[in-house]
């Protein structure tokens, strides 16, 4: 988990002047790791120091269009080089799906509260066949947090482990690049099949409730692009020029998880 804002901030829930926008605050002392709290106690949450993000996506106000066809030809670049001939269409959609994403919510310590970022990244498994990629929480610990919720009113859980997710359908690989550009522009997004993997679920700030390990095998990821105008796309808004993602897991049993993210990276 990474703190986004300086060290002598203060925010509520309320405060939307307060936000943390990636490529205007200013991380101070902080960005060496650390955040002094009243008394000396250094709350060991990482900072994300500001000019550590590598912003590698489109200018700000581009239309959707726009942004889908940015996104598709990325996808098709890299997934030329994929073995045994053309891509198809779940190469081409896993592709496009891979980045570190930050999602934004707000915790609270002794100090008071903080605007903080959960680390999710998707990245492609090596060597795993089906083709496939990992979503991972890396980072997920956050000591000295009572509670974390997002600005849209509900708790956010405690979240670590990963999953590997893929796409069954197929496609020809001379049409495959149509069949991705028709369904991300009718879909937004693609609903991948979890294919394995446990996540630790539990409470922020709770010590006698350990989390429980949940298993999403054979469950679904589904990930979309955020729809303008909508609450996701106006908590999102203050990340300027990161386009908005909503990641949502579903397991068997029914467990199911959402989460509003910004690709802060392709890779």
């Amino acid at each position: 988990m990474e703190v986004c804002a300086a060290s002598s901030a203060r925010v509520s829930k309320s405060d939307a002047s307060s936000r943390c926008e990636i490529r205007g605050c200013v991380a101070g002392k902080t960005a060496h790791g650390a955040n002094d709290a009243p008394g000396g106690r250094v709350l060991s949450t990482r900072v994300l120091p500001c000019a550590a993000v590598q912003i590698e996506t489109v200018s700000r106000n581009l239309a959707l269009g726009i942004v889908l066809a940015a996104e598709l030809c990325a996808g098709m670049a890299q997934a030329q080089s994929a073995p045994g001939g053309g891509p198809d269409i779940n190469t081409l959609a896993l592709d496009w799906s891979r980045g570190q994403y930050r999602a934004p919510m707000v915790c609270e310590f002794e100090a008071g509260p903080q605007r903080v970022v959960r680390r999710v990244l998707i990245a492609p498994a090596p060597r795993e066949i089906p083709l496939q990629d990992r979503i991972e929480f890396p980072d997920p610990e956050a000591p000295g947090v009572k509670r974390c919720f997002s600005e849209l009113g509900s708790d956010e859980p405690f979240v670590a482990g990963g999953v590997a997710i893929t796409l069954r359908e197929r496609s020809r690989p001379d049409t495959a690049s149509h069949d991705f550009e028709q369904a991300l522009r009718r879909e937004h997004g693609f609903e991948f099949e979890v294919l394995s993997g446990r996540l630790k679920l539990g409470k922020f700030g709770a010590p006698e409730e350990p989390p429980k390990e949940v298993d999403f095998s054979h469950g679904k990821a589904k990930l979309h692009l955020v729809e303008p105008g909508s609450d996701a796309a106006k908590l999102l808004s203050e990340f300027h020029n990161l386009p908005g993602f909503t990641l949502e897991l579903i397991s068997p049993d029914g467990a199911q998880l959402v989460f509003h993210l910004v690709r802060v990276s392709e890779r």
